[in-house]
């Protein structure tokens, strides 16, 4: 079974289609271990419940809240 090298912006040759599509390919996999990771992390530390959605230990200032009147235009 032949092994596929990493390919890295250093060694692809972004002029060959097929290179730089296996090079997205890897890249794409690399960032969904890299997200996968994070998650995993967030919901150790308890940032994050089974859903995915943030876990606040303080209730948000009240700029935050949902009903804050509160924008970036002034």
């Amino acid at each position: 079974m032949e092994t596929t090298k990493q390919l890295t912006v250093e060694n692809v040759n972004f002029r060959d289609p097929a290179e730089r599509a296996l090079f997205n390919k890897q890249q794409e996999a690399l960032f969904a271990e890299r997200k996968q990771a994070i998650i995993a992390g967030l919901k150790r530390d308890g940032l994050l419940d089974e859903k995915g959605c943030f876990v606040f230990d303080q209730p948000l200032p009240d700029d935050m809240q949902p009903d804050s009147l509160a924008d970036f235009e002034h």
